[in-house]
């Protein structure tokens, strides 16, 4: 029998590639969806808005659309749901989906902050759901290939990891997203204003947006011992929203440092993008941006070139559904990246590095 599945939310653009990724994985089934009531003024449904998200969803993929998410968790009786809201309202939907003892993938960042997270970590405890966090860049061959050259030590011990990412904003001049092969419809500040992702107090802005990758890699390529973060965030050009368009952080360990780079205002085409990481012995880093055939090299300290084999990672690393469909058919556990505890501590450190940026002062992990 097939997993039945259900999406909550249609305000993440991700919810066009889930919805694609449901629909063509075997052993799971997109029974129903249902959006989330959000505090932002309704703008025209045009490509990647929320009422666009939907609406596309019900044309190619699940006609069965629900007005309330509480009633279509009780009609349906889902074995997973996939959360798709704005960023501050994951903790309340994983808690009644767990009162349900429905299980929950959450699109990354796990919450807003690490309190959020908290609460997200009390509900799973109480009603003994599974709950798995979705980072898309978990799904990308080529960075296992990094990962693999790292835990061989053939660049030596890491020093350093340095990580940019950037678009245009999630809704800006040419933003394409996975699952929909057209780029954005052009919009005006007005517009873009509106919409959660320019809202600070709703779960927006470039840091949970994109520079929160930089967390993720930093406990994966780097591991345990992050102490405490200096950051800061501004807006430079989208004055029609309170949230950080270009946001840095330096993460500090003991014996070794992240660089943690996020940008809305230079899209990946023209910046480097992806990790890097500096080691005792050379480097190792990500090559051509994720639009142009992304691949990883390393070289040692005098320049030359080292030979890296690629990473074959298989059905079950092709993307979330798929990866949870094994999951529960082998009892093969989750990934470890994706697992409840470790964003916990991944949220840890992107908590750190937004009160940092507040506060202007180096804020400790954890506290």
């Amino acid at each position: 029998m097939a997993i039945k599945a259900v999406i909550i939310g249609f305000s993440h653009m991700h919810v066009n590639e889930i919805a694609l990724y449901i629909n063509d994985a075997e052993g799971i089934e997109l029974c129903a969806a249902a959006d989330v009531p959000s505090q932002t003024e309704a703008i025209a449904p045009k490509r990647y808005t929320p009422a666009w998200n939907l609406q596309n969803v019900r044309e190619n993929y699940c006609p069965n659309i629900y007005e309330d998410y509480r009633q279509m968790l009780d009609e349906v009786k889902p074995d997973i749901a996939f959360i798709l809201t704005e960023n501050g309202q994951k903790p309340e939907i994983v808690l009644e989906c767990a009162k349900r003892g429905v299980n929950v993938s959450i699109e990354k960042p796990i919450a807003v902050s690490l309190e959020e997270a908290k609460k997200i970590k009390a509900a799973v405890n109480e009603y003994g759901i599974e709950v798995v966090v979705n980072w898309p860049v978990a799904w990308r061959p080529y960075l296992y290939k990094l990962k693999n050259a790292l835990d061989s030590g053939v660049v030596g011990k890491p020093l350093k990891l340095r990580y940019i990412n950037g678009h245009t904003g999630p809704l800006g001049k040419g933003a394409k997203h996975r699952g929909v092969s057209a780029n954005a419809e052009e919009m005006n500040d007005d517009e873009r204003g509106k919409t959660w992702w320019h809202k600070a107090e709703l779960g927006g802005g470039v840091y949970l947006d994109i520079c929160c990758y930089g967390g993720y890699f930093t406990k994966w390529l780097m591991g345990d011992g992050e102490q405490s973060v200096m950051s800061y965030g501004a807006n430079l050009n989208t004055p029609f929203g309170n949230t950080d368009d270009n946001f840095a952080a330096i993460v500090k360990y003991d014996d070794k440092m992240s660089v943690l780079e996020g940008t809305w205002t230079t899209p990946r085409a023209v910046i480097p993008s992806g990790p890097m990481v500096i080691c005792t012995e050379g480097v190792v880093m990500c090559t051509g941006g994720a639009e142009n055939e992304p691949d990883v090299k390393a070289y040692d300290i005098y320049g030359n070139e080292i030979v890296l084999n690629d990473a074959e990672l298989g059905e079950k690393f092709k993307n979330m559904p798929c990866h949870y469909v094994n999951h529960i058919r082998t009892g093969e556990p989750i990934f470890d990246m994706l697992t409840l505890d470790k964003n916990i501590e991944i949220m840890a450190i992107i908590d750190a590095a937004a009160k940092s940026s507040v506060s202007g002062k180096e804020e400790k992990i954890g506290d």
